[in-house]
């Protein structure tokens, strides 16, 4: 070290270029999260997770039978639940009659987590981790 200069001094002045390389090697990658290859033919919604805590479409409709895609494109782990067990505000979340709830458990960042649905109604999920900065979303399903 330097005569004359205190300790840690380097340290703090290369921390903030370390953080901007960083930043930017993120951003080259497309920040929120690694690409992924289009759906495959038999998903006909794709709903994203991203890293500003919420799903992208945020209401999606499809028709019974069909397969909804989530795929986390943040940088931090996130669910898909309608379990009410699981969650703090259980009003926040239902499924129709007759249908099971579900919760996908942990999606990891570059993870896909994939449903079908056979029973028609309305389906309100949450994120688990992320249910009180409002990271929630609507599947409605048609007969």
């Amino acid at each position: 070290m330097a005569a004359g200069v205190p300790a840690g001094t380097c340290w703090r002045r290369i921390r903030p270029l370390l953080a901007a390389l960083l930043l930017t090697a993120l951003a080259a990658c497309g920040f929120d999260g690694p690409a992924y290859a289009p759906p495959p033919t038999d998903v006909a919604a794709v709903v994203e997770m991203t890293s500003g805590l919420s799903f992208v479409a945020a209401e999606v409709t499809i028709k019974v039978g069909d397969t909804v895609e989530w795929r986390n494109r943040s940088l931090q782990a996130h669910t898909v639940t309608t379990d009410p067990v699981q969650v703090r505000q259980p009003r926040l979340v239902s499924v129709p009659e007759g249908a099971k709830v579900f919760d996908s458990g942990p999606v990891w960042p570059g993870e896909i987590y994939r449903r079908t649905f056979t029973v028609p109604g309305r389906y309100q999920y949450t994120c688990v981790p992320h249910e009180r900065f409002g990271m929630r979303g609507v599947i409605i399903v048609e007969p």
